[in-house]
């Protein structure tokens, strides 16, 4: 499968803590964020472990209230330029920061950002092919390994970037939410396939 995702987590509290322990959805909550997300009437259709619900099937949108946060994914987040999203993620935030990872390991490409208040504070979106395609806000801590040549490309001595975007991209899921779908786990990762994410489907 590789690493495949389009996940936005709107967060009350750190988003760090966004998946620990087992927490218990609110499934009319959930329900209804999907509504709000698909813009139609929804049908549940089960449960996906987290490491799928990331990058679900086209159509289908893996949404879930928690206490203190709440998660969407769908194919339809990925975006060469995650600030298109703004509009959209300042309605359904209500206020709350935001954190969107997004990225397809057949194209080597990855994304993030963050959002405060339903601003905009920091979007990166990179590609070898076209370098960086978006870089808006200041650098956050966690990239600056990246940009200063920390983490090359093992085995290749002209690469387009100063590092793999899917290694840049898993490591901002392990910053933003604790846990990787590829890569070195460390002690502050949970198991993704451990967390069920709701599956919905508009209503036929």
């Amino acid at each position: 499968m590789g690493s495949k995702a389009a996940l936005v987590v709107f967060a009350g509290v750190d988003s760090k803590k966004a998946f620990q322990g087992t927490p218990e959805i609110d499934r009319a909550k959930s329900k209804k964020l999907a509504e709000s997300v698909l813009g139609a009437a929804v049908n549940e259709t089960g449960l996906l472990a987290l490491d799928l619900a990331v990058w679900p099937d086209s159509g289908v949108a893996c949404v879930a209230s928690f206490p203190g946060f709440e998660v969407f994914c769908c194919r339809g987040l990925a975006r060469n330029r995650p600030s298109e999203l703004t509009e959209q993620i300042s309605r359904l935030a209500a206020g709350r920061d935001a954190y969107g990872v997004f990225m397809h390991s057949a194209q080597d490409w990855a994304a993030f950002a963050v959002w405060s208040g339903g601003d905009l504070v920091r979007s990166l979106s990179v590609i070898p092919e076209a370098g960086v395609i978006e870089d808006r806000g200041e650098r956050l801590p966690f990239e600056l390994p990246f940009w200063k040549g920390e983490r090359p490309v093992r085995g290749e001595t002209n690469y387009a970037l100063p590092f793999h975007p899917i290694d840049f991209g898993n490591e901002a899921l392990r910053k933003f939410f604790c846990f990787i779908l590829e890569g070195s786990e460390d002690d502050s990762c949970i198991d993704p396939e451990k967390i069920e994410i709701p599956a919905f489907v508009t209503a036929s």
